[in-house]
């Protein structure tokens, strides 16, 4: 659920934007060419470090020390091999459950927790650590050659903080802050240097072939569900988006690894086990900062509440939404968080929210003791290119307003067909019972060691997800398709 109020982070970021100063065209000493830039690195340096703040009130750091001290520690032991060594790096693992890694430019690299779920030894790590420090010494940020990851954060924070673009932005179901790529050329050179770091810092060069053979594996499942599904594949997430394509980049990271002449000192390093006794824990799908959804009901510690949603719907507990929706996508529910407005009443939030809409039957509401107001919209509905009526209700809890936004397909009398479902989700928001502050928790990853009797299947019942338990855990562990998990091998499962 969202924690910020988007408002401050519009203007924090567009403020950091104007910060670039003039051109400028210096040596590259990661790629041995020269570069025309925006600014100079003390400018990159200051620009990252104001963003910092603000990528860290999106996203949320990772509460979890012992990880985010041991990816610093492999970030900083290739940095110091990077072109850059002086340059004071900072890794941070933020709490975003999808695959992604990113970088600001000046020293600033960012890794989703959920990337380290799909990864399986430190190696692999440091070759994504590696393509990313790339990225910041050949001064692709600078360069740049496509928007930004600040950028994206914008175009997110603005469709939620109106109301048309929060309907609007529904269509794209599950939708997400995507944190853009350089380009293909730009990647393919980050490539190259990434690997050039990850060789120099004792490294098995391997492993960049491997997490491109990760990448290839879950664009497959993907591509393999979504036609089982009759839906369109969602492929390449977040900075991967534009990357060559997975087959291209195994290959040439293979031909790197060949050009290897001699192992350094003490022989070339994987540390399978020590990567995986080090993510021994981590939290899986959401964490508890997010809320945890089990059997499509949310529940939420910090917030010390809960709320349900039909079930066969397909539920997507997102860092700054829930998305839920049913499985033929007739209808679709979002739900956000603002911060409330000094003695702003909810119908006064809502109308204000909604300017320039058509504004149809409003109408108080008391949920659980918590005040709120309801009103349709005569269209905006992202189901039918916005012919259609979408409900909204605003509920106050606190210096909160939760928001809800619904649309069905189809509409009768002026409502959408689901109108009934859809309030009666707001309607169960309440309180925590003290039974159920356990059911918070989040799933997480398990480290075990394979014996000859392992079996993905036999674990695949904990997958919080509602079809391809197994070939979740399968793609985890770097063994999908229908892979046997190797003896004597360390391998991941969810509890």
């Amino acid at each position: 659920m969202i924690r910020i109020p988007f408002p401050r982070l519009l203007a924090a970021g567009a403020a950091a934007l104007m910060l670039l100063g003039a051109v400028s065209c210096s040596s590259n000493p990661a790629t041995g060419g020269s570069n025309v830039v925006f600014g100079t690195k003390k400018g990159e340096v200051e620009n990252s470090r104001r963003i910092h703040d603000q990528i860290v009130k999106f996203y949320g750091v990772y509460e979890d020390q012992a990880i985010q001290e041991y990816v610093n520690a492999v970030g900083q032991r290739v940095a110091r091999h990077s072109d850059m060594p002086d340059m004071e790096w900072k890794f941070t693992v933020v709490d975003e459950g999808s695959i992604n890694a990113f970088t600001t430019g000046g020293g600033y690299v960012y890794v989703h927790r959920g990337l380290l779920a799909y990864l399986n030894s430190e190696s692999e790590l440091a070759a994504v650590l590696g393509h990313e420090l790339a990225h910041v010494t050949a001064r692709h940020v600078a360069r740049g050659q496509t928007r930004s990851v600040l950028t994206s954060l914008l175009a997110l924070g603005a469709a939620i903080a109106t109301g048309s673009g929060a309907v609007a932005d529904m269509a794209s179901i599950g939708a997400a802050a995507y944190t853009q790529g350089y380009g293909r050329e730009a990647e393919m050179e980050a490539d190259r240097v990434g690997m050039k770091y990850l060789i120099k810092a004792g490294y098995d060069p391997k492993a960049m072939g491997r997490v491109f053979a990760a990448f290839r594996a879950q664009e497959s499942f993907e591509i393999a569900a979504a036609r089982a599904e009759g839906r369109e594949p969602r492929v390449y997430h977040g900075v991967f988006s534009s990357h060559p394509a997975p087959d291209d980049r195994a290959l040439q990271a293979a031909r790197g690894a060949a050009q290897v002449a001699a192992d350094p000192e003490g022989g070339l390093v994987d540390n399978r086990n020590v990567y995986m006794q080090a993510i021994d824990g981590l939290a899986y799908g959401s964490s508890k900062a997010q809320g945890v959804v089990r059997d499509n009901r949310l529940y939420h510690a910090d917030m010390n509440l809960t709320m349900a949603f039909p079930r066969g719907w397909v539920v997507e507990n997102h860092r700054d939404r829930i998305i839920a929706f049913t499985k033929g996508q007739e209808t679709i529910m979002q739900v956000t968080v603002a911060g409330v407005p000094e003695r702003q009443s909810p119908r006064e939030f809502l109308i204000e929210r909604l300017k320039g809409a058509q504004l149809a039957g409003g109408e108080p509401v008391t949920i659980n003791g918590m005040q709120g107001y309801s009103v349709l919209t005569r269209n905006g509905s992202p189901l039918d290119n916005g012919a259609g009526p979408v409900r909204w209700i605003a509920v106050y809890r606190g210096g909160s307003a939760f928001l809800f936004a619904g649309a069905s397909k189809s509409a009768r009398d002026g409502r959408p067909e689901a109108d009934g479902l859809i309030r009666s989700v707001a309607e169960t928001m309440r309180d925590l019972r003290t039974a159920e502050f356990a059911l918070a928790e989040p799933y997480r990853l398990k480290i075990i060691r394979a014996t000859d009797r392992t079996r993905l299947a036999d674990y695949a019942g904990a997958i919080p997800a509602d079809r391809y338990k197994k070939e979740e855990l399968e793609l985890i562990n770097a063994l999908y398709p229908n892979k046997k998990p190797p003896i004597g091998e360390y391998i991941k499962i969810v509890e």
